[in-house]
């Protein structure tokens, strides 16, 4: 119903301060004389807020940025202001991610704001004078570099066309997994409070679910919430995985001193991923490190469960490679037996080295008459001969 800036919520509540506009809001080279009233102004002051972002022109559903930077005029009035006074905190105004990288140093502290809607003058002045204790995560990375993300590779694209070339490694998937130098990790945020998280156990619950319990304390003399994140790290996957992701998340407000056992149910989705072989989702089975921390670069501890997977399986058949076959539950046993016929002088004998196992293991089986010749062919004979038995069986 209402606009209300950060202003006029100071002269609302009485609060006496000097303002100096220091930049207009557009993509106008910078007004000097602006600049200067703003760094006089700020001379003397013992806080200064310098109010930051992109303008309504630089940003839009419509059209893509071609920079995270923020209009340079303002960050060179930032630096000359800085030169007067360091007692600086910038809060930022924008509609997604800025790059901090260059002008951070010349503040105490940042706030991101993100775009504020109606009430956002008093929810600022709440948090900047303390009313209330700001709590936020980023939902995103905040890069060091735009050319550091993934998309970089295919964006903008080309002849009316783009690939997203990234696939499953999409922000922090990346660039954790990648151990990218970031400014801000996905889900980091500060408060004026400090907490610790400890007694984390993982307990299976399910053939491939898992319950994750851990203590949150505050360990300040402030009230505040903190945001407790779940990341699921994946371990030998027979295809790309990110390092981790995020499975769960909790906000948990806390008086000062106070603590709170919280907890996660971790659902068969939560260790998957989708299978282009199988047209659906896909549980492996093994180890998985369930993470508990507070953004995707500050895990607080770690636990190991071991899940038992899906069982899913497609028919084996002579275009199935050897490693197919070995990492079947039928067709391991059949690999097994052609090495126990092979020692046994009733099949030729494939040779066991570590060279020859890595050139086996991506070979379609009708390919071993390349390898052995008529001995192959016995080989790919006798293991679809016994794949048919069993499958007989079944029947």
């Amino acid at each position: 119903t209402k606009m209300t800036s950060f202003l006029d919520t100071l002269a609302a509540r009485g609060v006496d301060v000097a303002f100096a506009p220091g930049f207009t809001l557009d993509l106008e080279p910078a007004d000097r004389t602006l600049e200067a009233e703003a760094v006089e102004t700020a001379k003397n002051a013992d806080v200064v807020l310098m109010f930051l972002g992109l303008p309504e022109a630089a940003e839009s559903e419509g059209f893509d940025r071609e920079t995270l930077d923020i209009p340079a005029k303002q960050v060179e009035l930032l630096k000359a202001v800085a030169a007067e006074n360091k007692n600086i905190v910038v809060v930022l105004s924008n509609g997604s991610v800025v790059s901090v990288a260059s002008w951070a140093g010349n503040a105490k502290g940042i706030l991101e704001s993100w775009l504020l809607g109606q009430a956002g003058g008093p929810a600022l002045a709440d948090v900047i004078f303390g009313k209330v204790s700001p709590s936020g995560k980023l939902a995103q990375t905040i890069p060091m570099d735009i050319n550091d993300d993934p998309s970089m590779i295919n964006w903008p694209g080309e002849e009316g066309h783009v690939d997203y070339g990234e696939g499953v490694f999409v922000g922090y998937r990346y660039y954790d997994t990648y151990d990218k130098a970031v400014d801000y990790p996905f889900g980091f945020g500060l408060s004026y409070a400090t907490f610790a998280i400890d007694g984390v156990n993982v307990a299976k619950t399910g053939a491939n679910t898992a319950h994750v319990t851990a203590t949150v304390t505050n360990t300040s003399d402030v009230d505040a919430a903190e945001t407790v994140q779940v990341y699921v790290a994946p371990g030998k996957a027979s295809v790309a995985r990110p390092k981790h992701e995020l499975k769960g998340f909790r906000k948990v407000f806390l008086k000062a001193g106070e603590l709170a056992e919280i907890s996660f149910d971790l659902d068969e989705r939560a260790f998957a991923y989708w299978s282009e072989k199988f047209d659906d989702w896909h549980v492996e089975a093994g180890e998985y490190t369930v993470e508990v921390g507070t953004s995707s670069r500050d895990i607080a501890a770690v636990a190991v469960v071991t899940l038992d997977g899906d069982g899913k399986a497609l028919p084996l058949d002579e275009w199935s490679t050897f490693g197919e076959w070995a990492d079947d539950p039928v067709g391991s046993k059949i690999v097994a037996s052609v090495y126990a016929e092979g020692e046994a002088g009733n099949l030729p004998q494939l040779p066991d080295n570590d060279m020859m196992r890595m050139f086996l293991k991506s070979m379609p089986i009708n390919s071993m008459p390349m390898l052995m010749s008529d001995g192959g062919k016995a080989i790919t004979a006798f293991m679809l001969d016994e794949y048919a038995k069993i499958a007989e069986t079944a029947e």
